[in-house]
């Protein structure tokens, strides 16, 4: 099963970032042994710091968009040399 990195809480207040299992939902706190809670967290994602737009979609589009074009082109040039 695959792991991933989750925050955690447990009830005394300490707050750890664990690599656990998918399904894991609390772990013992590594400082004081309590029961300590997944927590919901932000995402971390990287943006384009000018735009705000996320750089591998827009590098996606631009090379798809060019694959298109140059397709469409050859079959402009193939239909005009028949």
């Amino acid at each position: 099963m695959p792991r991933r990195l989750f925050d955690f809480l447990c009830e005394a207040g300490h707050e750890q970032e664990k690599l656990v299992e998918i399904d894991t939902v609390s772990v013992t706190c590594s400082e004081c042994g309590l029961t300590a809670h997944r927590q919901l967290s932000t995402p971390r994602i990287n943006l384009e710091p000018f735009t705000g737009i996320f750089p591998s979609a827009t590098s996606k589009w631009e090379k798809r968009r060019a694959e298109k074009l140059a397709q469409e082109r050859k079959l402009n040039r193939d239909k005009d040399t028949a």
